[in-house]
Protein backbone atom coordinates (compact mmCIF):
# COMPACT_ATOMS: atom_id res chain seq x y z
CA UNK A 1 0.00 0.00 0.00
CA UNK A 2 1.44 3.72 -1.16
CA UNK A 3 1.70 5.52 2.08
CA UNK A 4 0.62 9.70 1.61
CA UNK A 5 1.39 12.39 4.28
CA UNK A 6 -2.29 12.13 6.30
CA UNK A 7 -2.86 15.47 7.70
CA UNK A 8 -1.82 17.99 5.23
CA UNK A 9 -4.83 19.87 6.65
CA UNK A 10 -2.41 21.08 9.33
CA UNK A 11 0.12 22.76 6.72
CA UNK A 12 -2.31 24.93 5.29
CA UNK A 13 -3.48 28.35 7.03
CA UNK A 14 -7.36 29.22 8.80
CA UNK A 15 -9.38 30.48 6.33
CA UNK A 16 -11.34 32.09 8.37
CA UNK A 17 -8.68 34.11 10.56
CA UNK A 18 -5.67 33.77 8.38
CA UNK A 19 -3.02 33.44 11.00
CA UNK A 20 -2.53 29.83 12.12
CA UNK A 21 -2.09 26.89 10.81
CA UNK A 22 -5.65 24.60 10.86
CA UNK A 23 -6.67 21.92 12.30
CA UNK A 24 -9.63 21.08 11.13
CA UNK A 25 -11.47 21.01 7.71
CA UNK A 26 -15.43 21.83 7.96
CA UNK A 27 -17.16 18.89 5.97
CA UNK A 28 -20.14 21.01 5.10
CA UNK A 29 -18.63 23.84 3.50
CA UNK A 30 -14.81 22.66 3.21
CA UNK A 31 -13.51 25.39 4.91
CA UNK A 32 -9.99 25.00 6.87
CA UNK A 33 -9.92 26.48 10.15
CA UNK A 34 -7.80 26.05 13.49
CA UNK A 35 -10.18 26.41 16.13
CA UNK A 36 -13.80 26.65 17.73
CA UNK A 37 -13.30 30.04 17.85
CA UNK A 38 -13.22 30.34 14.13
CA UNK A 39 -15.80 27.76 13.50
CA UNK A 40 -18.49 30.23 15.17
CA UNK A 41 -16.97 33.27 13.96
CA UNK A 42 -19.29 35.50 11.46
CA UNK A 43 -17.42 34.88 8.56
CA UNK A 44 -18.70 31.10 9.40
CA UNK A 45 -22.02 31.92 10.49
CA UNK A 46 -23.84 30.40 7.92
CA UNK A 47 -22.60 26.96 7.56
CA UNK A 48 -21.86 27.23 11.58
CA UNK A 49 -25.51 27.60 12.21
CA UNK A 50 -26.90 25.74 10.20
CA UNK A 51 -25.04 22.74 11.66
CA UNK A 52 -26.37 24.05 15.32
CA UNK A 53 -30.01 24.41 12.99
CA UNK A 54 -29.77 20.61 12.05
CA UNK A 55 -28.35 18.96 15.64
CA UNK A 56 -31.99 20.85 17.32
CA UNK A 57 -34.09 19.51 14.45
CA UNK A 58 -32.91 16.11 14.48
CA UNK A 59 -33.32 15.85 18.42
CA UNK A 60 -36.88 16.73 17.77
CA UNK A 61 -37.73 14.25 14.92
CA UNK A 62 -35.72 11.93 17.52
CA UNK A 63 -38.84 11.85 20.10
CA UNK A 64 -41.80 9.44 19.28
CA UNK A 65 -45.39 11.27 20.08
CA UNK A 66 -45.95 9.33 23.69
CA UNK A 67 -45.74 11.04 27.36
CA UNK A 68 -41.96 10.51 28.44
CA UNK A 69 -40.83 11.44 24.97
CA UNK A 70 -43.05 15.12 25.25
CA UNK A 71 -41.78 15.12 28.61
CA UNK A 72 -38.11 15.24 27.24
CA UNK A 73 -38.83 18.03 25.27
CA UNK A 74 -40.69 19.91 28.41
CA UNK A 75 -37.16 19.30 29.69
CA UNK A 76 -35.31 20.86 26.82
CA UNK A 77 -37.65 23.94 26.30
CA UNK A 78 -37.56 24.45 30.23
CA UNK A 79 -33.58 24.56 30.04
CA UNK A 80 -33.82 27.11 27.30
CA UNK A 81 -35.92 29.38 29.59
CA UNK A 82 -33.42 29.16 32.03
CA UNK A 83 -30.46 29.81 29.81
CA UNK A 84 -33.00 33.03 29.02
CA UNK A 85 -32.56 33.88 32.69
CA UNK A 86 -36.17 33.98 33.09
CA UNK A 87 -37.05 30.96 35.76
CA UNK A 88 -34.99 33.37 38.45
CA UNK A 89 -33.54 29.55 39.28
CA UNK A 90 -37.00 28.34 40.06
CA UNK A 91 -36.16 25.18 38.20
CA UNK A 92 -33.66 23.99 40.51
CA UNK A 93 -35.56 23.66 43.43
CA UNK A 94 -38.64 21.76 41.93
CA UNK A 95 -38.91 18.35 43.48
CA UNK A 96 -41.79 16.11 43.12
CA UNK A 97 -44.85 16.98 41.59
CA UNK A 98 -46.77 17.81 44.63
CA UNK A 99 -44.15 20.50 45.47
CA UNK A 100 -44.55 21.79 41.87
CA UNK A 101 -48.13 22.26 42.35
CA UNK A 102 -47.71 23.97 45.72
CA UNK A 103 -44.71 26.02 44.89
CA UNK A 104 -46.18 27.10 40.54
CA UNK A 105 -45.81 31.27 40.09
CA UNK A 106 -45.96 32.92 36.97
CA UNK A 107 -43.03 30.93 35.17
CA UNK A 108 -44.55 26.84 36.34
CA UNK A 109 -47.82 28.44 34.20
CA UNK A 110 -45.46 29.75 31.18
CA UNK A 111 -44.24 25.69 31.58
CA UNK A 112 -47.87 24.21 31.82
CA UNK A 113 -48.77 26.23 29.07
CA UNK A 114 -46.50 25.45 27.01
CA UNK A 115 -47.27 21.71 28.03
CA UNK A 116 -50.82 22.05 26.82
CA UNK A 117 -49.30 23.71 23.45
CA UNK A 118 -47.69 21.18 22.48
CA UNK A 119 -49.13 17.91 23.84
CA UNK A 120 -51.01 17.14 20.41
CA UNK A 121 -48.27 18.05 17.82
CA UNK A 122 -46.63 15.85 15.96
CA UNK A 123 -42.99 15.94 17.35
CA UNK A 124 -41.28 15.01 14.32
CA UNK A 125 -42.38 18.52 12.64
CA UNK A 126 -40.39 21.39 13.73
CA UNK A 127 -42.43 23.43 11.97
CA UNK A 128 -45.48 22.50 14.40
CA UNK A 129 -43.41 23.20 16.89
CA UNK A 130 -41.91 25.90 16.25
CA UNK A 131 -45.43 28.04 15.51
CA UNK A 132 -46.47 26.46 18.99
CA UNK A 133 -43.80 28.63 21.05
CA UNK A 134 -44.41 32.13 21.57
CA UNK A 135 -42.32 35.48 20.46
CA UNK A 136 -40.12 35.51 23.68
CA UNK A 137 -39.36 31.14 23.35
CA UNK A 138 -38.17 32.07 19.58
CA UNK A 139 -36.06 34.54 20.23
CA UNK A 140 -34.63 32.51 22.60
CA UNK A 141 -34.10 29.68 20.73
CA UNK A 142 -32.61 32.26 18.14
CA UNK A 143 -30.33 33.46 20.81
CA UNK A 144 -28.85 30.27 21.62
CA UNK A 145 -28.12 29.22 18.32
CA UNK A 146 -26.36 33.02 17.58
CA UNK A 147 -24.05 32.22 20.48
CA UNK A 148 -23.25 28.64 19.65
CA UNK A 149 -24.89 27.45 23.24
CA UNK A 150 -26.98 24.67 21.48
CA UNK A 151 -24.55 22.15 23.03
CA UNK A 152 -26.50 23.54 26.51
CA UNK A 153 -29.86 22.09 26.13
CA UNK A 154 -29.22 19.21 23.46
CA UNK A 155 -28.86 16.09 25.76
CA UNK A 156 -25.22 14.96 25.64
CA UNK A 157 -25.10 11.62 23.31
CA UNK A 158 -23.66 8.36 25.77
CA UNK A 159 -21.04 6.00 24.01
CA UNK A 160 -22.01 2.64 23.93
CA UNK A 161 -18.07 1.10 24.59
CA UNK A 162 -18.20 2.78 27.60
CA UNK A 163 -19.40 -0.13 30.35
CA UNK A 164 -16.89 -2.50 31.30
CA UNK A 165 -17.09 -5.82 33.55
CA UNK A 166 -15.03 -5.54 36.55
CA UNK A 167 -12.71 -8.64 37.12
CA UNK A 168 -13.88 -10.48 40.49
CA UNK A 169 -12.51 -13.64 41.75
CA UNK A 170 -16.32 -14.58 42.54
CA UNK A 171 -18.25 -13.49 39.55
CA UNK A 172 -22.11 -12.40 40.41
CA UNK A 173 -24.72 -14.38 38.32
CA UNK A 174 -26.43 -11.26 37.88
CA UNK A 175 -23.48 -9.29 36.31
CA UNK A 176 -23.66 -11.96 33.08
CA UNK A 177 -27.35 -10.15 32.48
CA UNK A 178 -25.96 -6.88 32.91
CA UNK A 179 -23.28 -7.38 30.14
CA UNK A 180 -25.84 -9.05 28.12
CA UNK A 181 -28.24 -6.02 28.37
CA UNK A 182 -24.98 -3.70 27.29
CA UNK A 183 -24.40 -5.79 24.31
CA UNK A 184 -27.86 -4.92 23.58
CA UNK A 185 -26.52 -1.52 23.13
CA UNK A 186 -24.33 -1.74 20.46
CA UNK A 187 -24.54 -1.89 16.46
CA UNK A 188 -25.82 -4.99 15.39
CA UNK A 189 -22.30 -7.62 14.00
CA UNK A 190 -21.88 -7.79 10.69
CA UNK A 191 -21.34 -11.61 9.79
CA UNK A 192 -18.05 -12.07 7.37
CA UNK A 193 -16.21 -15.08 6.58
CA UNK A 194 -12.58 -16.28 8.35
CA UNK A 195 -9.46 -14.71 7.17
CA UNK A 196 -8.49 -18.06 6.24
CA UNK A 197 -10.94 -18.48 3.18
CA UNK A 198 -9.80 -14.34 1.96
CA UNK A 199 -6.50 -15.04 2.16
CA UNK A 200 -3.99 -18.30 2.63
CA UNK A 201 -0.97 -15.61 3.36
CA UNK A 202 -0.24 -14.81 7.17
CA UNK A 203 -1.73 -11.83 8.23
CA UNK A 204 0.54 -8.91 9.27
CA UNK A 205 0.29 -8.03 12.70
CA UNK A 206 0.72 -4.69 11.98
CA UNK A 207 -2.75 -4.32 10.99
CA UNK A 208 -3.91 -3.98 14.30
CA UNK A 209 -2.29 -0.85 14.14
CA UNK A 210 -4.24 0.25 10.83
CA UNK A 211 -7.41 -1.28 12.51
CA UNK A 212 -6.74 1.42 15.58
CA UNK A 213 -6.80 4.31 13.65
CA UNK A 214 -9.36 3.32 11.98
CA UNK A 215 -11.31 3.08 15.52
CA UNK A 216 -9.79 5.82 16.97
CA UNK A 217 -11.11 8.16 14.00
CA UNK A 218 -14.81 6.46 14.54
CA UNK A 219 -15.11 7.56 18.29
CA UNK A 220 -13.48 11.43 17.43
CA UNK A 221 -16.41 11.59 14.96
CA UNK A 222 -18.89 9.65 16.81
CA UNK A 223 -18.46 12.46 19.55
CA UNK A 224 -18.09 15.39 17.00
CA UNK A 225 -21.53 14.47 15.76
CA UNK A 226 -22.74 13.70 19.43
CA UNK A 227 -24.10 9.86 18.10
CA UNK A 228 -26.03 11.57 15.28
CA UNK A 229 -25.13 9.66 12.02
CA UNK A 230 -25.97 11.03 8.24
CA UNK A 231 -24.07 8.41 6.15
CA UNK A 232 -22.84 11.23 3.25
CA UNK A 233 -21.56 13.85 5.68
CA UNK A 234 -20.23 11.45 8.27
CA UNK A 235 -18.28 9.59 6.04
CA UNK A 236 -16.79 13.08 3.87
CA UNK A 237 -15.72 13.95 7.45
CA UNK A 238 -13.98 10.42 8.77
CA UNK A 239 -12.42 10.15 5.65
CA UNK A 240 -10.41 13.58 6.45
CA UNK A 241 -9.10 12.15 9.44
CA UNK A 242 -8.79 8.62 9.00
CA UNK A 243 -5.53 8.26 7.06
CA UNK A 244 -5.78 4.55 6.97
CA UNK A 245 -9.18 4.30 4.77
CA UNK A 246 -8.12 7.86 2.62
CA UNK A 247 -5.00 7.46 2.34
CA UNK A 248 -4.02 3.49 2.75
CA UNK A 249 -1.21 4.88 4.92
CA UNK A 250 -0.02 2.46 7.09
CA UNK A 251 0.92 2.08 10.68
CA UNK A 252 3.83 0.48 13.00
CA UNK A 253 3.41 2.33 16.37
CA UNK A 254 0.15 2.42 18.19
CA UNK A 255 0.66 5.47 20.08
CA UNK A 256 1.29 7.16 15.88
CA UNK A 257 -2.13 5.56 14.96
CA UNK A 258 -4.40 6.93 17.80
CA UNK A 259 -2.67 9.65 18.23
CA UNK A 260 -2.53 11.43 14.59
CA UNK A 261 -5.68 13.51 14.73
CA UNK A 262 -4.85 17.00 15.30
CA UNK A 263 -7.23 18.67 17.76
CA UNK A 264 -6.98 20.00 21.43
CA UNK A 265 -5.42 18.12 23.97
CA UNK A 266 -8.52 17.20 25.86
CA UNK A 267 -10.57 16.02 22.75
CA UNK A 268 -7.35 14.13 22.08
CA UNK A 269 -7.26 12.15 25.71
CA UNK A 270 -10.84 11.62 25.64
CA UNK A 271 -10.59 9.84 22.02
CA UNK A 272 -7.10 7.45 23.28
CA UNK A 273 -9.05 6.39 26.09
CA UNK A 274 -12.28 5.98 23.85
CA UNK A 275 -10.06 3.71 21.65
CA UNK A 276 -8.72 1.60 24.25
CA UNK A 277 -12.15 1.15 25.82
CA UNK A 278 -13.51 -0.32 22.20
CA UNK A 279 -10.23 -2.60 22.16
CA UNK A 280 -10.44 -4.14 25.66
CA UNK A 281 -13.78 -4.90 24.98
CA UNK A 282 -17.11 -5.38 27.39
CA UNK A 283 -15.23 -8.27 28.80
CA UNK A 284 -12.29 -10.17 29.27
CA UNK A 285 -14.12 -13.30 27.69
CA UNK A 286 -15.44 -10.71 24.79
CA UNK A 287 -12.40 -8.65 24.32
CA UNK A 288 -13.34 -8.21 20.50
CA UNK A 289 -16.81 -7.43 20.68
CA UNK A 290 -16.43 -3.88 20.77
CA UNK A 291 -14.29 -3.92 17.50
CA UNK A 292 -16.40 -5.44 15.83
CA UNK A 293 -19.32 -3.72 16.63
CA UNK A 294 -17.53 -0.23 15.79
CA UNK A 295 -16.31 -1.98 11.99
CA UNK A 296 -19.57 -2.89 11.50
CA UNK A 297 -21.11 0.25 12.39
CA UNK A 298 -18.89 1.69 10.00
CA UNK A 299 -19.52 -0.61 7.19
CA UNK A 300 -23.00 -0.24 7.57
CA UNK A 301 -22.28 3.81 7.21
CA UNK A 302 -20.01 3.64 4.31
CA UNK A 303 -22.82 1.11 2.63
CA UNK A 304 -25.34 3.95 2.92
CA UNK A 305 -23.17 6.51 2.09
CA UNK A 306 -22.25 5.07 -1.28
CA UNK A 307 -26.11 4.27 -2.20
CA UNK A 308 -26.52 8.13 -1.52
CA UNK A 309 -24.16 8.97 -3.48
CA UNK A 310 -25.61 7.33 -6.54
CA UNK A 311 -28.59 8.46 -5.60
CA UNK A 312 -27.77 12.11 -4.77
CA UNK A 313 -28.07 13.60 -8.24
CA UNK A 314 -32.24 12.45 -8.73
CA UNK A 315 -33.17 13.46 -4.95
CA UNK A 316 -31.57 17.18 -5.97
CA UNK A 317 -33.67 17.06 -9.08
CA UNK A 318 -36.73 16.66 -6.29
CA UNK A 319 -36.21 18.84 -4.10
CA UNK A 320 -37.54 21.94 -6.00
CA UNK A 321 -40.82 20.80 -5.52
CA UNK A 322 -41.08 20.31 -1.55
CA UNK A 323 -39.44 23.89 -1.16
CA UNK A 324 -42.48 25.35 -1.80
CA UNK A 325 -44.07 23.28 1.17
CA UNK A 326 -41.67 24.95 3.78
CA UNK A 327 -43.21 26.73 6.58
CA UNK A 328 -41.69 29.19 8.99
CA UNK A 329 -39.35 27.52 10.45
CA UNK A 330 -38.20 25.82 7.98
CA UNK A 331 -37.27 28.80 5.77
CA UNK A 332 -35.74 30.45 8.89
CA UNK A 333 -33.88 28.15 9.40
CA UNK A 334 -33.07 25.86 6.00
CA UNK A 335 -31.92 22.93 5.61
CA UNK A 336 -28.05 23.13 4.50
CA UNK A 337 -27.86 21.74 0.76
CA UNK A 338 -25.50 18.75 0.44
CA UNK A 339 -24.28 20.24 -2.72
CA UNK A 340 -21.69 22.82 0.00
CA UNK A 341 -20.44 19.32 1.20
CA UNK A 342 -17.66 17.62 -0.79
CA UNK A 343 -18.25 15.69 -3.45
CA UNK A 344 -17.99 11.64 -1.94
CA UNK A 345 -15.79 9.21 -4.11
CA UNK A 346 -17.74 6.31 -4.55
CA UNK A 347 -15.05 4.51 -5.84
CA UNK A 348 -13.09 5.27 -2.42
CA UNK A 349 -15.79 4.29 -0.71
CA UNK A 350 -16.33 1.03 -2.49
CA UNK A 351 -12.51 0.30 -1.34
CA UNK A 352 -13.32 1.24 2.15
CA UNK A 353 -15.83 -1.20 2.39
CA UNK A 354 -13.79 -3.75 0.98
CA UNK A 355 -11.20 -2.99 3.44
CA UNK A 356 -13.33 -2.88 6.43
CA UNK A 357 -15.10 -6.40 5.43
CA UNK A 358 -11.14 -7.59 5.43
CA UNK A 359 -10.62 -6.15 9.19
CA UNK A 360 -13.77 -7.73 9.92
CA UNK A 361 -12.45 -10.53 9.18
CA UNK A 362 -9.12 -10.27 11.13
CA UNK A 363 -10.57 -9.20 14.28
CA UNK A 364 -13.26 -12.09 14.05
CA UNK A 365 -10.07 -14.91 13.60
CA UNK A 366 -7.53 -12.74 15.43
CA UNK A 367 -5.73 -10.82 18.21
CA UNK A 368 -6.41 -7.45 18.69
CA UNK A 369 -3.65 -7.77 21.49
CA UNK A 370 -0.84 -5.41 21.36
CA UNK A 371 1.01 -7.34 24.09
CA UNK A 372 1.25 -10.65 22.08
Amino acid sequence: MAEDTPMNIAQKICDLCNNRNSKYCCPRCNTLYCSLDCYKSEKHSECSEGFYRDCVSEELASYQADDESKQKMIDILKKMQAEGGDTNGLLDDIGDVNDEIENIDSDDEEEIELHERIKDLNLNDADAIWNALTEDERNEFEAILNQGDVGSIMPQWEPWWMYRKEKKLVEDVNEKDVEGQRLKLCPVLKKVPEITSLTTVQPSKTIRYNITNVLASYTFVMRYFNGEIDATEWAIYFLNICANLDANTNFEELTIASGLIETDKESLDVMKHDTILIIQGPSEANKNYYCKAALSQLHRIFTEAKTAGKSHKTDSNSKGDSAKDKNVFSKKFPEHEIKNLSTLDVSKVKKCIKKLEYYLSYVESCSMDFEG
